[in-house]
């Protein structure tokens, strides 16, 4: 697999509420390599000040007329680095290093499979949906939380895959209100049972996913987040302790970001 590092051109970056944004980047020898779960870091070129590159997930590809055309980025707006990218316009140049990392273990064989997204982190987990929806016989339910409904991204996106849709919002503003954990136990506990959970968000949301999963003797991989400079494990910045069992670390960017939960200390 190829690693590619270039400067590449904004196609569209479309602001979806206050602080998420869709980016997409024409970038297609990358999009016809990259796995579900793998990253990019980009930096954009613009900016005033001096920023390391930032992870970001591979969302989606971009194709238009059957020609793939480059990815597109899911990100929310939390500080210096992606308020700069959100200032971006189509037609600027942005810097993008990838593909980097491991992405999911697929499971074509499965016959059913939970995807439990907390916020943005649906980035990771719309592109891994969309690669399963290729394989017939595969059922697929996807769990979408988040505070209130400004956090629940890509409802229409699953929809039009055809996969069943579980809400749940903190603040009772759509779907069902509580934690979006307590709906995937309340679905565990009815006697659906997924062959593989798949989960990204919050670490205490992606910890009590894979607790749950455990207590039902099911497979769970999560996908991680971490502060990284380099991507490819040069400046060590994104170590996550093994599980206990294991003893030292992993690193986020050339180890993950995606892992077996029972591996990880989260």
């Amino acid at each position: 697999m190829g690693l590619f590092q270039k400067k590449v051109s904004i196609l569209y970056n479309i602001e979806l509420g206050p602080v998420y944004y869709r980016l997409g980047l024409a970038f297609p020898e990358l999009a016809r390599v990259v796995k579900p779960g793998q990253f990019v870091m980009i930096r954009p070129s613009h900016a005033s000040i001096t920023l390391l590159r930032r992870p970001f997930s591979v969302h989606r590809l971009v194709v238009e007329e059957d020609k793939t055309l480059g990815i597109e980025l899911l990100y929310k707006v939390v500080g210096q680095g992606t308020k700069a990218m959100s200032e971006m316009k189509a037609g600027d140049d942005i810097d993008v290093l990838g593909p980097l990392g491991n992405g999911f273990p697929c499971l074509e064989q499965a016959n059913c499979v939970f995807l439990v997204a907390g916020g943005v982190g649906v980035a990771a987990l719309y592109y891994l949906a969309f690669h399963l929806s290729k394989y017939q016989g595969v059922t697929q339910t996807v769990f979408l939380g988040g505070s209130s409904s400004s956090d629940i991204l890509c409802e229409k996106e699953f929809q039009s895959l055809g996969i069943k849709i579980h809400v749940s919002t903190e603040d009772a503003s759509v779907g069902e209100a509580g934690l979006v954990t307590s709906a995937v136990e309340k679905s565990l506990e009815a006697g659906e049972r997924p062959d593989i959970i798949y989960a990204c968000g919050p670490q205490a949301m992606m910890k009590a996913v894979g607790v749950i999963a455990g207590a039902y003797d099911i497979p769970c991989q999560v996908s991680l987040e971490a502060e990284m400079a380099c991507g490819f494990g040069v400046c060590l910045g994104c170590a996550v302790k093994r599980a206990a069992d294991e003893g030292g670390y992993f690193h986020v960017c050339i180890d993950g970001p995606v892992f077996d939960f029972r591996k990880v200390k989260i």
